[in-house]
This record gives C-alpha cells, structure tokens and sequence, in this order.
C-alpha cells in the first residue's frame, strides 16, 4: 500500500510541470473554422425612391469564417462570408427583402488561438456585399465594394473548440437614392470554432 501511494506522489511530481509546461507553449492548431449566427444592423441615412422614404431594418444573419494563424500567435488572416435578409421598408407601401450576401478578407492581430486561454483579435482588410434585389430595385441585383474591420473574442470549451463572440463593421458607398453615402453595417454573431 506504502508502495502504491509513493508512486502516486511520484507520478504527481513528475506529472505536474509537465502539464504546467504544455500550457505555457503554443497551440499546434494553425487553422478554424468558425459557423455562427446572430444580428445584422444595418445604418446610413436613409434612401429615396421618388418621394418613398427607404429604409433598411435589421434582421437576424448566419456566416462562416476561415482563419490561418502565424506561429507567433500575434498575427493571422481570416476569409468570412454571411448571409442576412435584410429588410426595406418603403414608406407607407409595405417592405421588402433584398438578399445580402457579404464576403471578407482582413488581417488579424492580437492574442490568436495559437496561444493557450481566451483570444481577442482585431482585423482589417475589404469586403463585398452583394444584394439579390436592390435597395432601389427590386428586380436589379447590386454589388458594393468597400472596407471591413472586426474584433472577435474566443472563450476555448477544449483543446479544439471554442466559443467565439465577434462585431463586424461593413464599410461601404452606396446611392440609394439620395446620393452616395458612407453606410456601416454592423454584425454582431456568436458561433463555435473548430481549430486543427
């Protein structure tokens, strides 16, 4: 008995800086990939289509980001694509959707996934929306090319999968009706990233 509890102590001994030692070094996982969903809101002055007043109403989004991380742990890059509805409504005559679909790529830096514990990046880089239906339109699909920033957090469950919060900033110029303005379009998801 003397014996088996000596070795337990031993085993302990040995065992804990080893795992103190694992925590400390980087994650090998270099990729993820990210599905998530949350809230779409979209801001800008409003749009004018004769005298109906346009304007664009939040709605709920679902996306995917792909994201490569340098060894480091400092740096990464990350591709994304969404989805929202995206609701118009038009003054007294009803709503409609336009079907916006968005891509991104931007650079990332702050403590990525390499790194043992919770992660917090922020990125910048350019986006693409693209609407099925115009704001204006409704039998005209449109493209707007523009800028995208980001901040995301991640809160690891294991080795692999984490829960991940992130805010979105769409940055685009678009004329809807009244000129081209600066519209931010927010996007506000929660998602489960899977690392390999």
């Amino acid at each position: 008995m003397m014996k088996r509890l000596l070795a337990i102590g031993y085993g302990l001994l040995v065992v804990a800086p080893l795992a103190a030692q694992q925590q400390k070094k980087p994650r090998i996982h270099a990729v993820e990939l990210t599905f998530s969903a949350g809230y779409f809101q979209p801001t800008g002055p409003t749009g004018q289509l004769g005298s109906v007043e346009l304007t664009r109403k939040p709605s709920w989004e679902s996306g995917a980001h792909f994201g490569a991380y340098s060894k480091s742990g400092k740096w990464g890059a990350e591709v994304s694509a969404g989805y929202a509805p995206e609701r118009v409504s038009q003054g007294g005559f009803g709503s409609r959707r336009t079907h916006l679909t968005y891509g991104t790529l931007r650079a990332l830096y702050g403590k990525s996934p390499r790194k043992p514990g919770i992660s917090i990046m922020a990125g910048a880089g350019v986006s693409v929306l693209h609407r099925g239906y115009s704001v204006m339109d409704s039998d005209v699909a449109t493209n707007h090319f523009g800028g995208a920033t980001s901040l995301f957090v991640r809160i690891p469950i294991d080795d692999q999968v984490g829960l991940r919060l992130d805010a979105e900033d769409l940055i685009s110029r678009a004329d809807f009706g009244s000129g081209k303005k600066l519209r931010n379009d927010f996007v506000l998801t929660a998602g489960l990233g899977i690392s390999w």
